[in-house]
């Protein structure tokens, strides 16, 4: 089923180094990721071996993998946020490196907004909505929106 996110994902990564996935446990965050175009590397969290390899030196681990990553369950290690900023730091002007998913948390906002603030955007996902279900495009409203149109474009029900 495709999110409509997606495509607010791909514009972002055109403009961020780096974009973080937020929301509910089984929201549909992982299988976003395992939407990203190819030649994307996922790195889950919550497998033992992904975790030991980033864990031991996450500094060394981006370095060697300094493009197309994507980084599932990112809260269980608060270690990589200091890191990713050193390795976005590297190449700030470089779009599209990272894609890191989080459950939303007090814990995790903070962390993010303490290391990575002006370097990362931010995708609250919500589970399934009604359209998404039904396969529906997504309400043009969302395309004004992303288009800054002037507010007095936007449809509104208190018009006379």
């Amino acid at each position: 089923m495709k999110r409509h996110a997606f495509s607010l994902l791909q514009e972002l990564l055109g403009l961020f180094p780096c974009v973080a996935l937020l929301g509910v446990r089984q929201c549909g965050k992982t299988t976003l990721l395992q939407e990203l175009l190819p030649g994307w590397r996922l790195f889950d969290l919550e497998k033992l071996a992904d975790h030991d390899a980033i864990a031991r030196d996450p500094d060394l681990f981006l370095r060697l993998n300094a493009e197309r990553v994507a980084i599932d369950e990112s809260q269980l290690l608060p270690a990589l946020f200091p890191a990713l900023r050193v390795a976005i730091d590297s190449r700030r002007e470089a779009a599209g490196r990272f894609v890191i998913t989080g459950s939303s948390s007090p814990e995790l906002l903070s962390a993010i907004a303490e290391s990575l603030a002006g370097r990362i955007a931010i995708i609250e996902m919500a589970p399934f909505s009604l359209a998404e279900a039904y396969e529906l495009p997504p309400s043009p409203l969302y395309g004004l929106i992303a288009a800054r149109a002037p507010l007095l474009d936007l449809p509104s029900c208190n018009r006379a």
